[in-house]
């Protein structure tokens, strides 16, 4: 009987001490994958920051080259949206990978990777703009004004703040570039933001948007009123390509304030990451 009972001791014991090892060697299972999983997001973090620091200084070379009319640096933004296509197309096959191989079910790493493709398609887009940007100052390079004297016209338009207001190419360019440096410190706001993961600052960011759209609409105002109505016939007859000259800066103000436009959608999938609300409404404490 002694003997029996005493199997059945050292049986139990045994069955302890080989799931304490086997539990060990789960834990530290654990333990790697998510050492691995958390050096895979540090990386891909990286690539979106990289991404983010080549769309910027595209977007830098684009407004120099607009207001000197540099047509070399316009040529190396277009030759750097290669390199941020490629850059984007890595990032989407690394968080591709890493939902496919590490599976992450902690719900922050998750809204991470999903909120990383959308993220690098804004940052994508943005480059695209900085490179159309400048493919249009080279196309406006054979259209420059050889005038005399360059088109003026009044503002006419109700409000003391803009009335008799002379508006010219000239002020409407110094107005692009206005929008344009607003634009670029919204889009680095944005870019700090998510680097810090501050939800604080992607809020204000994503109503500094309403100051970019402003600047957009007092240019476009400005193009219609040089362009409109009687005015016209005059401005054609002094200067024949000032009205697809107008053309031109008009596309680049669309495409300057499509570039706050992503960096909102940015600032909400940061919040989404951080807090896995869609709402950009601080929430109520």
């Amino acid at each position: 009987m002694f003997c029996v009972q005493g199997m059945d001791v050292v049986l139990t014991l045994a069955m302890r001490v080989n799931f304490r090892i086997s539990f060990i060697h789960k834990e530290g299972v654990i333990l790697m994958t998510r050492t691995l999983l958390d050096r895979e997001l540090q990386g891909l973090d990286s690539q979106i920051i990289q991404l983010g620091n080549l769309v910027d200084d595209a977007l830098a070379k684009a407004l120099e080259a607009l207001e000197t009319g540099d047509l070399a640096k316009s040529g190396l933004v277009i030759e750097a949206d290669a390199t941020i296509d490629s850059l984007r197309a890595a990032i989407e096959e690394h968080t591709i990978r890493l939902l496919t191989l590490q599976q992450p079910l902690g719900g922050r790493d998750l809204r991470y990777l999903t909120s990383a493709l959308s993220i690098a398609g804004d940052l994508e887009r943005t480059g695209d703009g900085a490179a159309g940007i400048a493919q249009i100052i080279l196309r406006m390079t054979p259209l420059r004004s050889n005038a005399a004297t360059p088109v003026k016209v009044a503002d006419t338009s109700p409000g003391p703040a803009r009335d008799g207001v002379e508006i010219t190419e000239a002020s409407i360019l110094r107005g692009i570039l206005d929008l344009g440096h607003e634009a670029r410190r919204v889009f680095q706001g944005t870019m700090e933001a998510f680097a810090r993961r501050d939800v604080n600052a992607a809020r204000y960011i994503w109503e500094e948007d309403d100051v970019v759209d402003v600047r957009y609409h007092l240019v476009r105002h400005d193009l219609m009123t040089m362009l409109a109505g009687a005015r016209a016939i005059p401005a054609l007859q002094s200067d024949a390509l000032i009205l697809q000259r107008a053309t031109y800066l008009l596309w680049i103000a669309h495409k300057l304030e499509r570039v706050a436009d992503h960096s909102g959608n940015i600032c909400e999938r940061i919040v989404f990451i951080v807090e896995g609300e869609a709402s950009m409404k601080a929430p109520q404490i």
